[in-house]
């Protein structure tokens, strides 16, 4: 579920091309901090490979931040 800020902040092209980067892709989401009360960031890592580095990966670091939608609902309100 998103709320109609990140609807209005990120294409369906964007997030389909951040969250389909290939079948060597991976992600890392990291534990989250409280923002204030209901909203939490989550800091987030897309692993891709990258052909001529020497370890052949190469991070896209970025975050996403859950705010509380309603009694016990979650929305993402910011995406990478």
């Amino acid at each position: 579920m998103l709320t109609d800020a990140a609807k209005q902040n990120s294409s369906e092209d964007r997030l389909e091309a951040f969250f389909t980067s290939g079948h060597d892709a991976a992600y890392e989401i990291a534990r989250g901090k409280k923002l204030k009360a209901g909203s939490y960031a989550f800091p987030v890592a897309l692993f891709t490979p990258v052909a001529g580095m020497s370890d052949g990966v190469r991070p896209q670091r970025s975050q996403i931040v859950v705010v509380l939608a309603g009694k016990d609902e979650w929305a993402v309100d910011k995406l990478p």
